[in-house]
C-alpha cells in the first residue's frame, strides 16, 4: 500500500468532511487497490485517513493493526504488529500460488487452506513450489491405498468417499473429521474448477454447446454435474421442438434453470413447448394410422 503515501485527497470544506468528498476518497482508494483493500479495510483506511488530517501513513497503520487485517492477511504481520512480511499484492500472489497447488489435485483450496494454515505457511516462509512438493508426497503415499480407504469408510461410516475427499483428509485431519461428522461434504471438497469442467463435460456428452459463463452461473446456483446431465439430455429435443413451432429457441442455461431450479418463466416456456410437441405428435400418429387404413377420424384430435 506504499503507493498511497503519494496520494493527496481533498476531502474537507470549511474544516469538515463532505459526504461527496468522503465518497470520492473511497472511490479513488478502491479504484487504486481493488481487491487488495476489501470494503472492511477500505472503511478503516478512509476513517483513519480523514481523522489524521489526510495522513496516509497513519491510515495504513490503522489498517494493518486492525483485527480485520489479520483475518484477511493472516500471518503477514511481523512480530512488531505493524510492519509486514510481504506487500499486500505479494501476499495475494503467494496465496494464489498455494491455491493452485491444491486445485491441481482437484481439491477445493478454500476448504483446506484455512486462515490458520495460511498463517503457518507464511510464518514458515513456505513457497508454493515447496507446498506442491509436500502435497505430492502425501498424494503418492496414499494413492495406491485409496480403494481400501473407500471400502473402510463405506463399511464403517455408510458412505463412499471421492478421491478428492481422501486426499484432502490426508493433508488436513480436520477435513477428515468434518467429513465423518457431516459438516463437510463431497461438494465442498471438490475443486470448483473440477465442477465447472464436469458440468461442461456433461453438456458435450449430450451434444450441447454451453459457454463457460453459463457453466459458472449454473454452478453458483447449486447445479451439480448430475443434475446438469439430466437437463442437458433434454436440451436438443426442447430446442428442436421450439424451432419447429416457430418459437424463440431457449438458451441452454434457461432450460437447465427451468428444469432443475424451477424458474417459473423458463419452466412455463418449456412446458408450453413440450405440450405443443405432444399435441402435434398425437396428430401425426393419428394421420399415419389413417393412411394405413386401420383407424379413421384420429386426425380430428
Amino acid at each position: 500500500m506504499a503507493e498511497l503515501r503519494n496520494e493527496t485527497f481533498n476531502t474537507s470544506r470549511g474544516g469538515g468532511v463532505t459526504r461527496a468528498g468522503l465518497q470520492n476518497l473511497k472511490n479513488r482508494t478502491k479504484q487504486k487497490f481493488g481487491n487488495l483493500l476489501p470494503d472492511e479495510l477500505l472503511n478503516i483506511y478512509v476513517a483513519a485517513f480523514v481523522d489524521s488530517g489526510n495522513d496516509p501513513e497513519q491510515a495504513i497503520t490503522a489498517v494493518r493493526t486492525s483485527n480485520a487485517y489479520q483475518n484477511i492477511y493472516p500471518g503477514n504481520l511481523n512480530p512488531d504488529g505493524v510492519t509486514t512480511k510481504y506487500t499486500e499484492a505479494e501476499y495475494s500472489q503467494l496465496i494464489d500460488g498455494y491455491k493452485r497447488k491444491f486445485e491441481a489435485l482437484g481439491i477445493n483450496a478454500d476448504v483446506v487452506l484455512t486462515n490458520e494454515r495460511k498463517k503457518q505457511l507464511v510464518d514458515n516462509v513456505v513457497s508454493p513450489n515447496e507446498l506442491g512438493t509436500r502435497i505430492d508426497a502425501v498424494y503418492s503415499s496414499i494413492i495406491t491405498g485409496i480403494p481400501e480407504v473407500k471400502e473402510f469408510y463405506s463399511r464403517n461410516f455408510g458412505r463412499t468417499l471421492t478421491d478428492a475427499e481422501i486426499i484432502a483428509s490426508a493433508i488436513d485431519p480436520k477435513v477428515g473429521e468434518g467429513i465423518i461428522s457431516g459438516t463437510i461434504s463431497a461438494k465442498d471438497i471438490v475443486s470448483q474448477n473440477v465442477v465447472r469442467a464436469q458440468i461442461g463435460g456433461q453438456a458435450l456428452l449430450a451434444g450441447t454447446e454451453i459457454s463457460i459463463e453459463a457453466v459458472e452461473a449454473l454452478r453458483q446456483q447449486g447445479i451439480d454435474p448430475g443434475a446438469a446431465r439430466e437437463a442437458f439430455n433434454q436440451v436438443q429435443n426442447i430446442q428442436q421442438a421450439a424451432l419447429a413451432q416457430g418459437r424463440d429457441i431457449p438458451e441452454v442455461q434457461d432450460i437447465v434453470e427451468g428444469l432443475q431450479l424451477g424458474d417459473m418463466e423458463d419452466l412455463t416456456n418449456i412446458s408450453n413447448i413440450l405440450r405443443q410437441q405432444a399435441s402435434q405428435s398425437s396428430a401425426v400418429a393419428g394421420a399415419r394410422q389413417t393412411q394405413q387404413g386401420q383407424v379413421t377420424g384420429l386426425t380430428e384430435q
